[in-house]
Order: structure tokens, then C-alpha cells, then sequence
């Protein structure tokens, strides 16, 4: 296995996939500039990138990670890490899941702004689970790399 990139000990693909979480932030962030400007095709775009992006991150890293782990995180409950894990997973899980839902539905509809507007309290609370995977994602990292 290859060591990490930032001098933590962390697999490469552990950094690598870290570098991929900001990257996601980074084009949500844009898609919602986007969608403040009501360039709503764009937007919709952007999330669909950032979906795939987050499920190729779930399937190469996140979940092998979680499997190898799986007595660990199941059995140590107690400890901060673990926690830390499943405050991650749980929100994350579900973002992706209502991520996936929001960006078919604009795929098979995208010319029917209407039906996205209805959905707007769903895309906020994606949002908002996302950003809470994010920020105790990134707390896993440091507390088991750092």
C-alpha cells in the first residue's frame, strides 16, 4: 500500500479522497452560485458531477475503509473516533441517497424548473447533512491521522 501525501501516515487513497471531499465543496459551492444566478441547468449539472464524484468516493475508499474497520467501529463505540466515524457515515449516507433522488429527478425533468422549486427544502437539508459529513469527515482524518 502507498503512504499518504500530507505526512500523516494516511493511505494515499485516504488523501486523496480528502483532496476529492474539498473538490465536492468546491463545485456545490459553484453550483449554488449558479443557481442564485438561475442558471438552473448549470446547477443541476454541477450536483450530478458531485454525486458521482461522491459515489465513486464511496465505493473506491469510504466503504472498503468501513468493511476493513467493521468489528472496530461496531465494538469501540466508545471512543471519539468511532464516533466521529459514525456522525460522518450517517448524515453522508443519507445526503447521498436524497442526492441521488434530487439529481435523477432533475435528469429526467430538467426543463421543469417548477418541480425543482417544490423540491428546494429537500435540496437544503442535502445540503446541510452533506456539510455536517463533510466537517466530521474531515474530523475523523485528523483524529485518526493527525
Amino acid at each position: 500500500m502507498l503512504t499518504g501525501i500530507f505526512g500523516t501516515g494516511a493511505l494515499i487513497q485516504t488523501d486523496i479522497n480528502l483532496v476529492l471531499q474539498v473538490v465536492m465543496l468546491i463545485i456545490i459551492v459553484v453550483g449554488l452560485v449558479y443557481k442564485s444566478k438561475r442558471k438552473f441547468k448549470i446547477h443541476g449539472g454541477l450536483m450530478g458531477i458531485a454525486v458521482i464524484l461522491h459515489l465513486i468516493s464511496l465505493f473506491a475508499v469510504m466503504l472498503p475503509s468501513f468493511n476493513d474497520g467493521y468489528d472496530y467501529f461496531t465494538t469501540a463505540t466508545s471512543e471519539l473516533g468511532v464516533q466521529t466515524i459514525w456522525i460522518h457515515a450517517i448524515p453522508g449516507a443519507i445526503a447521498l441517497i436524497l442526492g441521488i433522488v434530487l439529481v435523477a429527478t432533475w435528469a429526467l425533468h430538467p426543463s421543469n424548473i417548477a418541480s425543482c422549486s417544490k423540491l428546494k427544502i429537500i435540496m437544503d437539508i442535502t445540503t446541510l447533512l452533506w456539510l455536517i459529513s463533510l466537517m466530521f469527515g474531515i474530523a475523523a482524518y485528523v483524529v485518526f491521522y493527525v
